[in-house]
């Protein structure tokens, strides 16, 4: 059924009558026009066409896109659209939405990237539409006759400057999974990854510079190809600063537009052991690593400072775990550089592993101008809804509270799990909301009114589970205690009744569901919901001893039958490649 959607904001302390409101759209027919100034970029062209459709969409009206307001209402999108307004203290990610009259608004951004955001929280915030999911089947667009939009004025930044959660990189706007990305705001800003290994080829250094490349238990190791990382530079070796800088202002030379450079180490413990490093060997970090955090991050900074001379301003992502996880002795790190704390945040579930964490985090607080931390959130090839919102939210917002400003999570997500890829990406944005509210917005638009209830009691279930069950009597509390995502054995704490539950929980809400997409969205959950199910009662039978359950060749038929499904092909191949969670003799 149409109808007639407002927003009635309060917004300090005043209340926002239907008097005061902009109409858009009145009875199906657009009384308002989308203006973009005449030199607007592609990507706030984008971003008009974006809003265009969605209103499109949703009210059946088409406002036009044209570079002069005409008429009684305009909707002006992106720099030049509108003068007047000033965005200089908006992140380049933040964005304005004001009304500036009786009859116009203005969605504005710090950045062309902020502009196309406002855009998202404009069709968010004032027409109800949503994007659950990847997919048609999770994008919500309420059918209304007439939009009105209240007289506000709001202003709103990213607590997380980076919000980046892997492999959904919304710069490639072509799958379904970086197109959800990109509506839900995830937006990368700086690159945390393992990169010398192409700051230091070995095709150019290693008959050059083998000094460069370390000595471990007694023996050179001189990679053989660029790909192999099982190795790091020996960073105290003579000249290594000046190679690495010369390397990088060649590199920034090449790419005018790039704002950082990634010193971060190679996923490896080959760390140098020769001369004055062995030292390093017998000395643990907090996190149980021989520490060579003096020798890199005193290259890292001697490489900073010499780039800085030809670029300045630039950033310095650097991945601060394994041996290089804590700040060096002398707490000296270039305001340029930003390290990214390592950890399963997950596992603040255990007191101890939180408060190793904690500590760390302080402690480079006090070196670091600011942080980034990396965490590990996969859905990936995990066997269960891997869920922990009420966690997530806590210290999301207790690392905003201690300087940290960019976020890397690797997700490898299974849309079996909900909610959880959407509310991380609005806690990324401001982690101090009501993260019950947000749930309650998801299920409630997932399953409606009465079957989003039963959604919620199903994900409650499994947020127990890895909240609190998984800690039961210390366990999973060492510092390298990971419950690692090819190691199944976890599912042998499952509760049958959780089973039970959650099979009357997804049924219940697929009965209750308001509309055909909220059946199908429900189907589509329980389609891995019996995946997760079928996982846990094979892999038990398998540990007493049987194979080949039912059960066991039912989940891999599944499982097979997603690899190529736009939802679920990325879980579902990627259990399958791995035999300890593939499961072929379940």
């Amino acid at each position: 059924m149409k109808k007639t959607f407002l927003l009635l904001a309060v917004l300090s302390g005043a209340f926002i009558s239907s008097a005061q409101a902009i109409v858009l759209v009145k009875n199906n027919v657009a009384v308002a026009g989308i203006v973009i100034a005449k030199d607007a970029s592609d990507q706030v062209q984008f971003a008009a066409k974006m809003l265009q459709q969605y209103l499109q969409k949703s009210t059946g009206a088409t406002l036009p896109i044209r570079n002069a307001a005409q008429g009684t209402s305009n909707l002006y999108v992106g720099k030049g659209a509108y003068r007047g307004i000033d965005n200089g203290n908006l992140d380049e990610d933040g964005f304005i939405l004001q009304s500036v009259d009786g009859n116009n608004f203005v969605i504005l951004g710090g950045s062309d990237w902020g502009t196309e955001f406002g855009v998202y929280d404009f069709l968010e915030r004032f027409v109800g539409v949503r994007w659950l999911i990847p997919t048609d089947v999770g994008t919500v667009v309420p059918k209304l006759s007439t939009l009105q939009v209240p007289t506000v004025k709001i202003v709103d930044n990213p607590a997380y400057l980076s919000r980046a959660i892997s492999p959904i990189w919304i710069d490639k706007n072509t799958i379904p999974m970086n197109q959800w990305g990109r509506f839900n705001r995830l937006r990368s800003r700086v690159d945390a990854s393992h990169n010398l290994r192409n700051l230091f080829p070995p095709e150019k250094f290693a008959r050059s510079n083998p000094e460069f490349y370390p000595e471990v238990k007694g023996k050179k190791i001189l990679p053989q190809t660029n790909n192999d990382q099982g190795w790091q530079p020996d960073f105290t070796a003579n000249g290594i600063a000046d190679a690495a800088s010369k390397e990088i202002v060649s590199w920034f030379g090449q790419h005018k537009d790039a704002t950082n450079y990634s010193l971060g180490i190679n996923d490896s413990q080959n760390f140098n052991e020769s001369g004055n490093n062995a030292r390093s060997l017998s000395v643990k970090n907090a996190v149980g690593f021989s520490n060579f955090s003096d020798q890199y991050y005193a290259w890292a900074n001697d490489v900073v400072n010499k780039v800085r001379k030809v670029y300045p301003g630039k950033k310095y992502p650097v991945l601060a775990y394994t041996s290089v996880a804590e700040p060096p002795s002398d707490n000296k790190v270039d305001k340029d550089i930003i390290p990214f704390i390592a950890f399963e945040r997950l596992r603040w579930g255990a007191s101890s592993v939180k408060k190793t964490d904690q500590d760390l985090t302080e402690r480079w607080a006090q070196a670091a101008s600011s942080l980034g931390w990396y965490d590990y959130v996969y859905g990936f090839m995990y066997l269960l809804p891997r869920v922990w919102f009420h966690s997530m939210q806590e210290y999301l917002a207790w690392g905003y509270a201690h300087k940290v400003r960019y976020y890397y999570g690797e997700l490898y997500p299974n849309w079996g799990e909900g909610p959880k890829p959407w509310v991380m990406a609005k806690l990324l944005w401001n982690p101090n909301q009501d993260v019950d509210a947000l749930l309650d917005d998801w299920y409630r638009n997932a399953a409606g009114k009465q079957g989003g209830p039963k959604l919620k009691a199903y994900y409650a279930i499994w947020e127990k589970f890895w909240s609190q069950d998984i800690f039961a009597n210390g366990a999973n509390a060492g510092v390298h205690a990971k419950i690692v995502f090819f190691d199944p054995s976890y599912l042998l704490q499952v509760p049958d009744d959780y089973l039970t539950q959650s099979d009357k929980l997804l049924a219940d809400a697929a009965k209750l569901a308001e509309t055909d997409q909220q059946r199908q969205l429900v189907a589509r959950l329980t389609q891995m919901w019996t995946i997760y199910r079928d996982s846990v009662v094979a892999y038990k039978k398998y540990k007493q001893g049987g194979k080949n359950s039912p059960e066991g060749q039912e989940r891999l038929r599944l499982l097979q039958s997603l690899k190529s499904d736009l939802l679920y092909s990325l879980p579902a191949n990627s259990i399958l490649s791995r035999a300890t969670v593939a499961g072929n003799d379940w």
